[in-house]
């Protein structure tokens, strides 16, 4: 059985982060996102992007924006 890589197993001085164009500016309150070529995304807080942040293989990101966007009872928010 393969060991599953580490999401967070990436160098923070690679990650380009960006942020939604529906977002206002300068409000400092909005989610921050970086991706990686392997699949990997890291979500972060504009107002601290050095602060730890949460990182998702391909395959959690998929389940996590599946969740949001159908409002699944599993995903709270």
């Amino acid at each position: 059985m393969s060991q599953k890589h580490d999401p967070y197993d990436h160098n923070p001085a690679d990650a380009d982060w960006s942020k939604s164009p529906f977002s206002g500016d300068g409000n400092g309150n909005c989610v921050i996102i970086a991706r990686f070529p392997n699949g990997d995304v890291w979500l972060g807080d504009d107002k601290d992007p050095g602060r730890p942040h949460l990182a998702f293989d391909h395959a959690e990101w998929t389940a996590f924006v599946r969740a949001v966007e159908s409002r699944s009872a599993h995903f709270t928010a």
